[in-house]
């Protein structure tokens, strides 16, 4: 029986350990590179529509809610040119967020992908073309 009750004991302590981890209307933090600034909860979902043109995009913004998911449709109206979207913690783009697959012109691509849940500026380029076509990805 003391056997039963401190396992009962030991359980009921980790019931309550998760309990107080995370939970509904709480945030947790990650330890993902991102830019410092407060965490916030998960975002709505955002589609983005975003061409690809004379080696340019036709936005140098985008910006999204924390923690968004977030579909960008993307056309490359450059023919026979490869275009993507990459996007980084930051115009050094060692840390990639997400790195969108190669679409040769004229073409198109669906991106799906999870925004940074920290708010903050961040970096998107065309991988092919990394100084020509670049922008902000912004999320507040």
């Amino acid at each position: 029986m003391g056997k039963l009750l401190t396992s009962l004991a030991i359980l009921g302590s980790l019931w309550v350990l998760a309990s107080c981890s995370s939970g509904p209307g709480q945030t947790t933090s990650s330890t993902s590179a991102q830019p410092s600034g407060g965490l916030t909860t998960s975002g709505p979902p955002v589609t983005v529509n975003l061409i690809a043109k004379d080696l340019a995009f036709d936005s140098k913004t985008i910006v999204v809610p924390p923690g968004a998911t977030v579909t960008i449709n993307f056309t490359n109206k450059d023919p026979g040119i490869m275009h993507n979207f990459a996007l980084y913690n930051d115009s050094t783009a060692k840390t990639s967020i997400f790195v969108g697959k190669f679409v040769t012109g004229p073409g198109t691509a669906v991106y799906t992908f999870t925004a940074p849940t920290r708010v903050g500026d961040y970096f998107f380029r065309c991988d092919v073309h990394p100084t020509q076509m670049e922008g902000t990805f912004v999320v507040e």
